[in-house]
């Protein structure tokens, strides 16, 4: 799916929006997403100018972005709005500069009580860069 299809589901937007693409999808259980960083983003001026990293809280919402584009595509979900709600083991393993691609996995592990937990996996190439658990808690859009 391209990001004009991205967009059709998830509320964020540039220069929030950290997903280019989503390469597979198996909705309520699975999806991949692919984001390239490249260089341009707005947090690289301060993170760090010396050196440049994608910071891990980027990582996390770059996870959490796809995590919440799989709920959202089961169409029962479609009028739900969620919100980060916490994270739990998340670990960064390796360094992202700019350039690269990432390959996020996420599978579903739960979506009890408005809340939903995903396991998400990051890759660069073969490499595996971070990994964690993101929680979300989903509201109806009326409510907002």
């Amino acid at each position: 799916m391209s990001k004009g299809d991205i967009e059709q589901i998830l509320p964020q937007r540039e220069p929030f929006l950290f997903v280019d693409e989503i390469t597979d999808l198996v909705p309520g259980e699975s999806v991949t997403g692919k984001k390239t960083f490249t260089g341009e983003e707005y947090f690289f001026k301060g993170h760090f100018p010396q050196m440049p990293l994608v910071p891990g809280v980027i990582l996390m919402e770059f996870a959490g972005q796809v995590s919440t584009f799989l709920i959202l595509t089961v169409p029962k979900n479609r009028n739900l709005f969620g919100f980060f709600a916490g994270v739990d083991k998340f670990r960064f393993l390796k360094k992202v500069v700019p350039g690269q691609t990432l390959i996020v996995e996420s599978r579903l592990l739960s979506f009890r009580h408005n809340v939903a937990r995903s396991e998400s996996k990051i890759y660069c190439g073969d490499s595996l860069v971070a990994q964690g658990v993101i929680a979300a808690v989903f509201v109806d859009n009326e409510t907002l």
